[in-house]
């Protein structure tokens, strides 16, 4: 299954080795641990830069960005079984 989200999180992040890596974020009242980053990629809307992050756990599959405008998280879409 796939859902639109489109909805704000926070996130954990680390930082190092010149790369950004989810650890864990929280979306409506759970907490999500990051297992695999599958893919980041970025997309230019005028100055501002978005940041996605593929990332899941045993269960999932979230499209998670970050926006250089804001400095805020979003989950986008999330995959599911069911």
């Amino acid at each position: 299954m796939h859902e639109v989200i489109n909805e704000p999180i926070d996130i954990l992040v680390s930082f190092g080795s010149g790369k950004v890596l989810p650890l864990f974020f929280r979306w409506r009242k759970r907490k999500y641990a990051v297992e695999k980053m599958n893919l980041v990629h970025t997309k230019k809307d005028g100055r501002e830069t978005i940041y996605y992050f593929n990332v899941s756990n045993k269960t999932n599959y979230f499209k998670l960005s970050f926006s250089t405008k804001t400095l805020g998280w979003k989950i986008d879409e999330l995959f599911y079984e069911g």
